[in-house]
């Protein structure tokens, strides 16, 4: 699973996947068949993981799979293209009118409405930022809301406004790098005051007087609401009282059975340029190993394999002229994070400098990255790739991220024995137990780290994700970070107490970079800034990155549309263009 670093963690891959029982699970048409013109009426795409939560916002939440589906069911005032940013003019628009103090006026389309008939509005807004600005606590100033991170909307002040207005104004408290892409994650401001005892008539006006009443006792249910009434029972046997689930996209949430998600076009969406194409898109939850077969059996139509290896791409590839494949670099890269507790195993320096020199980074590249992206390398740093023309500049800078070019054995052992280690170091090392690229890379690390006095102990496990932010859960963990290039995301990752600082590193001075870091709007500056950031990361083992991730596609060739996503939104990014020949 890919989780995304939010902007506001798609992606968790590690970061960063069911036949419907209403609508067609798709499938490509007869290979010895001549294409009709006529449009399909549905099309499927596998995914590695099922979605989990129609509220992707959420720390537990905030993974790739929900975004395939989110990119057609929510909507806002830009996305990620694979250009970059883009605005989208159909829900609204934004203007900066003030870069002392920063300020930014919204406009939301006239016309935007939620499926169920209910407008998008301010209400849908002042949630928002409720839940986002980690400003409304309770005891010792804990947040209710439990949101994936609090980066930039914990720097707005409180949006003033009346209930069911569609224009509304952001000032911050100081700048933001991202301000541009933060505003998002929209969810119905009636559905969670009604869900949480408020206003029942769906006109939001007690949730946005007690917002800004700062009514704590009576926005505690909504916040409960937020956090988990959206989420789905696992692997989907089913979907909520779609009453509660409405869409702000070009489609809507329909039903699903074992896993699979089927979303129908939603007849209340109010654009044009994003109006689905096709009726019925359905997710099917297919393992990485199977999407193969699949794809050739036609039980799917699109495959975006999380975890795409040698195998899967020579198999694609001997399917044939009836599949197109694309490759290319990804902005999602693999990690093992270590938890850093007290008393926990990598607590010590020491210990996490020596697993750091036991990792055998360069034999995954050569194994796992280079058949499918030949220019694929050793990843060095955190938040630069080697896509990104500022990588070799803050490489350069940042001496301490090169320290484990090659495995250094004896190196290691030496670290240990100065940590007093004189027996193996136990080390439970969790991975997604659908993915046999991550088992296959824990493989390598337990036959080079148990060489340098560690015992690694695979932990598999199907829920890998939900328990990253259990304390003692692991030891070790490798996933994915999905990213979109943005300055100031990857902040709740590495600062102490970050929402997504899941190993609980704590380091004085990166807090204090991170500071300077997500308030500068100079290019240059931030270039530097991050340059210091990546050695003291480094220095200090916050963890081990790997590799940028190899991108790769395919779908039948049939199916026009499609267009690999390097970012976090994913393969379904324009989906909605999507449209297969019978």
């Amino acid at each position: 699973m890919r989780n995304k670093r939010t902007a506001a963690l798609a992606a968790l891959s590690v970061g960063t996947l069911m036949l419907s029982a209403c609508g067609s699970a798709g499938g490509t048409a007869d290979n010895e068949s001549e294409a009709t013109g006529e449009i399909a009426p549905s099309i499927t795409l596998a995914i590695s993981q099922t979605p989990d939560s129609y509220n992707g916002n959420t720390a537990n939440a905030n993974s790739v799979y929900n975004t395939y589906v989110d990119n057609l069911i929510h909507s806002g005032f830009g996305a990620f293209s694979p250009e970059g940013w883009e605005r989208n003019e159909e829900f609204g628009s934004y203007e900066k009118t003030s870069d002392d103090p920063l300020t930014v006026k919204y406009t939301i389309n006239e016309d935007a409405v939620w499926s169920d008939g209910t407008a998008i509005d301010f209400d849908d807004v002042l949630l928002t930022w409720a839940a986002f600005s980690g400003q409304v606590t309770a005891g010792e100033d804990e947040n209710i809301f439990q949101p994936s991170s609090t980066n930039g909307w914990s720097q707005i002040e409180m949006p003033v406004g009346d209930p069911g207005a569609k224009e509304f104004e952001l000032v911050y408290t100081e700048p933001y790098a991202d301000w541009e892409a933060l505003v998002g994650g929209f969810m119905p401001a009636h559905v969670a005051a009604e869900q949480g005892g408020l206003s029942p008539d769906g006109e939001g006006a007690e949730l946005v007087e007690a917002i800004q009443s700062e009514d704590v006792d009576a926005l505690t249910p909504v916040a409960e609401f937020w956090n988990t009434g959206w989420n789905y029972e696992t692997d989907l046997p089913s979907l909520p009282d779609t009453a509660i689930i409405p869409s702000s996209g070009p489609y809507k949430l329909d039903n699903a059975s074992n896993g699979t998600l089927t979303l129908t076009k939603n007849e209340q969406y109010w654009g044009e340029e994003r109006a689905g194409k096709t009726e019925t898109i359905v997710y099917k939850t297919v393992e990485d190993t199977e999407v193969v077969q699949a794809l050739q059996n036609g039980d799917v139509d699109v495959v975006d394999p999380s975890s795409p290896t040698v195998d899967t791409k020579a198999s694609l590839e001997q399917i044939g002229d009836d599949v197109t494949i694309e490759t290319g670099t990804t902005m999602t890269f693999s990690h093992v994070d270590l938890d850093q507790r007290e008393g926990a195993v990598f607590e010590d320096i020491k210990v996490r400098q020596a697993f750091a020199k036991c990792m055998p980074r360069a034999e995954m590249v050569d194994k796992f990255v280079t058949p499918i992206e030949p220019d694929g390398q050793v990843l060095n740093l955190r938040e630069y790739q080697p896509s990104q023309e500022e990588y070799q500049t803050v490489l350069d800078g940042a001496p301490s991220a090169s320290m484990n070019d090659e495995v250094d054995i004896e190196g290691a052992k030496a670290l240990l024995e100065e940590a007093g280690k004189t027996e193996p170091v136990a080390v439970r090392l969790m991975h997604a137990s659908t993915s046999q690229l991550r088992a296959d890379q824990v493989a390598l690390i337990k036959n080079s780290c148990d060489q340098a006095g560690f015992e690694i102990t695979a932990l598999s496990d199907p829920e890998w994700s939900a328990k990253l932010s259990e304390p003692g859960a692991w030891d070790a963990v490798i996933f994915g970070w999905a990213g979109s290039g943005l300055v100031a995301s990857g902040e709740s990752i590495y600062v102490t107490g970050g929402e997504q600082n899941f190993g609980g590193y704590s380091d004085e001075e990166v807090d204090s970079l991170w500071k300077q870091i997500v308030t500068n709007t100079d290019p240059e500056k931030v270039v530097e800034l991050k340059t210091q950031l990546e050695e003291r990361l480094a220095a200090t083992v916050y963890n081990q990155v790997l590799y940028a991730n190899p991108g790769l596609i395919a779908h039948s060739s049939k199916v026009e549309g499609v267009v690999i996503n390097p970012t976090q939104t994913g393969i379904s990014w324009n989906a909605y263009e999507w449209t297969k020949q019978l």
